[in-house]
């Protein structure tokens, strides 16, 4: 499991920049997670910047009083050398549809993809690419809030969906009482998640329940430490040790965490990688916590593993055929009329 800040995107990017071609007239971003890394190109080689619909329409982004390093205007209609950026390729679906949309409109430039990171599932369908990651299981700073499987994962509330409370407003009486109905949220999930999980005492259930109900905040488990009191949640190992144990034995893939101490402590005793909120990395067991995991979820988990892995490659062979239909999918895919001319594998990704 593998998790990756805007700083890591950013390092990443720079490694990529060698592997580019010099002769780049355009980038072009694909909304919203590829802005940011195309962004981070655009400047690095003082070149203009458009998004796919403006490359479409054959308009590009103003870029300040900085003179860029372009032959494009509005009324250029000559071939360019553009390349397309993404954050990042999972199975390819929505880089096969850009494919099959470019093809359809038949547009006279030079074309190439590049993504900062690649599962082994999507790297076909991409020109250059930075860094290859696990296709499972490998989550974005920008992302993590809205991700599809946080219908299984732990999250904790304070610092998490809303900021923490300070000592002043943690009296346990009036001040708190108005911090649990009109603090701000901060990081509010897009979709359902499967436990919420907070150091928030038992009987601030209705006051937490109603903020996270005006808030729209979907999930399918509210769990609040037993104690009655600051003092008996802190006798009893505080809050981290209250999540890392109810994380422990939860069928949940991972935990969303804000303080940085109580997430390594929630990794310790659960053995499983708790994202840390604060610091925006992921904090990972030691091998003893992984192994008495292992040794809980039996047979199973490796069974399920090997079936997706299976799955996958059939996924990166239908994505080999798709840039290429007459490759042999055991081999890299030939040059298609999207792509620039051949690459080896090591020119392809740093």
């Amino acid at each position: 499991m593998e998790f990756n800040s805007f700083g890591d995107m950013e390092a990443d990017v720079v490694r990529l920049l060698p592997r580019l071609p010099r002769d780049l007239d355009l980038i072009v971003a694909i909304p919203r997670s590829g802005l940011v890394p195309a962004s981070m190109i655009a400047l690095h080689l003082n070149l203009p910047i458009t998004d796919l619909q403006g490359l479409y329409e054959g308009r590009f982004m103003a870029s300040g009083h900085r003179k860029v390093r372009s032959r494009t205007s509005d009324a250029d209609d000559a071939p360019l050398n553009v390349l397309i950026v993404d954050d990042s390729v999972g199975t390819g679906a929505q880089l096969r549809e850009i494919r099959t949309e470019l093809g359809r409109r038949a547009l006279p430039h030079r074309i190439s993809f590049a993504v900062v990171y690649a599962t082994p599932v999507g790297a076909p369908l991409v020109d250059y690419y930075s860094r290859k990651v696990p296709t499972l299981r490998h989550f974005f700073a920008w992302n993590v809030m809205h991700h599809g499987a946080i219908g299984t994962w732990c999250v904790d509330i304070d610092g998490v969906l809303c900021r923490d409370c300070t000592e002043e407003e943690d009296d346990e009486g009036s001040k708190y009482a108005r911090f649990l109905e009109t603090v701000e949220p901060l990081f509010l999930p897009t979709t359902r998640v499967g436990w919420l999980v907070t150091g928030r005492l038992e009987r601030h259930r209705a006051a937490t329940e109603a903020w996270l109900q005006r808030h729209n905040v979907s999930y399918d488990h509210l769990v609040m430490h037993p104690a009655s009191s600051n003092a008996e949640r802190k006798a009893s190992g505080g809050g981290g040790s209250f999540k890392g144990a109810f994380y422990r034995t939860a069928e949940a893939g991972l935990f969303i965490e804000s303080n940085a101490w109580e997430a390594e402590v929630i990794a310790r005793m659960s053995g499983k990688h708790v994202v840390c909120m604060d610091t925006r990395s992921m904090v990972k067991p030691n091998p003893a916590a992984v192994l008495r995991k292992i040794t809980r979820k039996g047979p199973g988990a490796y069974i399920r593993f090997v079936r997706r892995m299976i799955e996958n490659f059939g996924q990166q062979r239908k994505n080999a055929r798709f840039v290429d239909p007459a490759a042999n999918c055991d081999k890299q895919p030939s040059q298609s009329p999207l792509q620039s001319p051949d690459r080896s594998e090591a020119q392809r990704h740093v």
